[in-house]
């Protein structure tokens, strides 16, 4: 018989992919599906009906037979960071560069044509059916969203694993490790996936190709000697694009290290900083909670393949067993990007933690569709329990902290205070940074302040944070990057005066008056993102501020295409100089459903003046 019983419920069958068919009654589940001809084969063990096609990744040996599965009522269940290759597939071949490539990432074994999807394998999270639950294990490495389905049948824990290794401690294909040009990136993913997988102490693990593994943690003990010689050899930029580490600094978790008796830091290695304040009876309070590594941050050429950055457990079991601590309570981000906040969601859904934040950054974090314009917006909602205003003190487990607004590396940004173990501590996030200007200037590092223009840039951002780290008088900076900065006398003045020098040179660079030819954000649509139905109303607001040093009036008007409507007219508001304000438009649904993506623009004049469809936002529309 082509199928091959595993145990009493589990079964096998050899295909361009291994395919695993799961049984209970006269339904089964398949895992993958290879060429789909694993259909001819099962009314021989009593199976009428396929219930559900759960996928551990999207290469084309692992799906290109559901569609034919998919035909007799199966439905399908996909990793969520691959969702886009499997039912959006067709826009990616449409966008995905093709000359002057440079991305190695091996999506390109992806499908022709899409294929609906009934659900997503969120990670971290259970799917279930029947007597079968399902915890989906991020499994990153032989490709980007690939995931392991850890679940207990006929009386073992075993593991689904896809790609993720092979029998004997081996990698199934080295060229996969490649995610941009001349990295093995994936060299590091894989080792992060494999440790996760064997802290589940699983009984057997059935990868897609080769035999089960049934020595599975002595497995991973070689793979984990292979995968350290193999970044050692060096220059094989194993830690990420243009990572400053060696190519080995990454390829483990970093360990926590103290900063004085109730204050800890993950050191340099991970993508962001991130500081713990430790109660000294079992509770934390984390500042800031992002990726893993900088790896994780794709911002090189494989960034066309991806479509949002994949969050992965980190420095939880270290503060566990080796500070004690039980309940990560708190956590506080000093900004809103997704290398400072991309593990709150995870800790508030697995640990109930509780999120407090600034004001602004509370609004963006919380619906980061709205506000997708602006860089480097985690895509997952983040429930804020308590929002801080401006100069507010707050308290935690007796520690008394301030937090202050302080938009310099971006609009939407905190300076955190807090008195910790006798000295006075600032969480600085991005803002202020230590810098080595190299062989032209000297090689010692220097502070000083991280602006990136599209992050909503406004000249007072440089006065702003200068005055913020005056006022505040800590004695260390605790920055979002890099090392601890203490702030003596020396530092201050090093950052007084790049802030003065910087804001000069940038006033000198363009006409008067100088913001409104650097905010590239004095008018934003929001939300940026969003869904509709067919005929349904969509209300935008245009949030304007009027950099200009006068009274102006501005007017605002929808310029609308495909079908989508709006009554033409201009809507005004007057704002004085450094004013802001809102205009609200609405838009309606063509009747007829559109599976595109549509672009909707706002034309913005002042005082009459067109300035054409200056900004924009995005709609899709929901079948049902």
């Amino acid at each position: 018989m082509p199928l091959k019983q595993l145990s009493e419920h589990l079964w096998a069958f050899d295909d361009t992919c291994t395919v695993y068919i799961l049984k209970s009654g006269k339904e089964c589940l398949l895992i993958d599906t290879g060429s789909g001809a694993v259909l001819q084969h099962l009314q021989a063990i009593g199976i009428e009906h396929v219930a559900w096609v759960l996928h551990t990744h999207h290469h084309r040996d692992q799906c290109w037979g559901t569609p034919t599965i998919k035909k007799t009522g199966a439905k399908v269940a996909v990793p969520e960071y691959e969702r886009h290759l499997f039912d959006n597939v067709e826009a990616y071949w449409q966008s995905r560069r093709v000359f002057d490539n440079y991305n190695n990432s091996n999506a390109f074994f992806s499908l022709a044509e899409n294929l609906a999807v009934d659900a997503v394998l969120e990670d971290y999270e259970v799917f279930s059916w029947k007597e079968f639950d399902f915890h989906v294990l991020p499994a990153k490495g032989h490709s980007y969203g690939m995931v392991s389905l850890v679940t207990n049948v006929d009386g073992r824990k075993i593991a689904f694993i896809g790609d993720l290794m092979t029998r004997g401690g081996k990698i199934y294909q080295l060229h996969a490790m490649e995610y941009s040009y001349g990295d093995l990136l994936g060299i590091e993913f894989t080792m992060q996936s494999i440790l996760a997988l064997k802290k589940e102490n699983v009984a057997a693990a059935f990868p897609s190709h080769g035999a089960p593994i049934d020595t599975v943690n002595e497995d991973i003990g070689r793979l984990e000697k292979r995968l350290e010689i193999l970044a050692g050899v060096g220059k094989l930029h194993t830690a990420g694009r243009n990572n400053p580490f060696p190519d080995t600094a990454t390829i483990r978790e970093s360990k926590l290290e103290r900063i004085s008796d109730h204050l800890l830091w993950a050191g340099p290695y991970t993508s962001s900083n991130f500081y713990v304040v430790l109660s000294g009876n079992g509770h934390a309070m984390l500042v800031d909670y992002g990726f893993a590594s900088l790896g994780h941050v794709h911002w090189g050429p494989e960034h066309d393949s991806i479509q949002a950055l994949r969050f992965v457990e980190h420095h939880l079991d270290q503060l566990r067993e080796d500070y004690g601590v039980r309940h990560v309570e708190l956590v506080v981000p000093t900004h809103i990007h997704d290398d400072h906040v991309s593990g709150i969601p995870f800790l508030q859904r697995h640990f109930g933690t509780e999120c407090w934040a600034l004001d602004c950054v509370a609004e963006v974090i919380s619906d980061p569709a709205a506000w997708a314009s602006t860089p480097c917006c985690f895509q997952k909602p983040i429930k804020v329990q308590r929002t801080l205003s401006d100069g507010e003190v707050f308290y935690w487990r007796g520690y008394e902290f301030e937090i202050y607004f302080a938009p310099g590396h971006t609009e939407y940004h905190a300076f955190i205070v807090g008195n910790i173990d006798g000295k006075r501590i600032a969480f600085g996030g991005d803002n202020m940074l230590p810098f080595s200007p190299g062989p032209e200037g000297t090689n010692q590092e220097i502070s000083v302040q991280s602006t990136v223009l599209r992050n909503s840039f406004q000249l007072g951002m440089f006065q702003q944070c200068l005055s913020v780290v005056q006022k505040t008088d800590a004695e260390l900076l605790c920055p979002g990057h890099g090392n601890l900065v203490p702030l003596d006398a020396k530092t201050r003045s090093v950052y007084t005066n790049y802030v003065k020098s910087a804001e000069a040179a940038f006033v000198e660079t363009v006409d008067a008056p100088a913001d409104h030819f650097i905010d590239l954000f004095w008018v934003r649509m929001l939300p940026y993102v969003s869904d509709t139905k067919p005929n349904a109303k969509t209300v935008f607001t245009l949030k304007i501020r009027n950099n200009l040093g006068r009274a102006a009036e501005y007017g605002a008007r929808l310029v609308t295409s495909f079908g989508w409507t709006s009554d033409g007219r201009v809507a005004s508001i007057t704002l004085k100089p450094n004013n802001h304000g809102e205009i609200s438009l609405e838009a309606t649904a063509p009747s007829q459903f559109d599976p595109k993506r549509r672009l909707i623009t706002a034309e913005i004049f002042i005082d009459g003046i067109s300035q054409g469809p200056v900004c924009e936002a995005l709609v899709s529309m929901l079948s049902n």
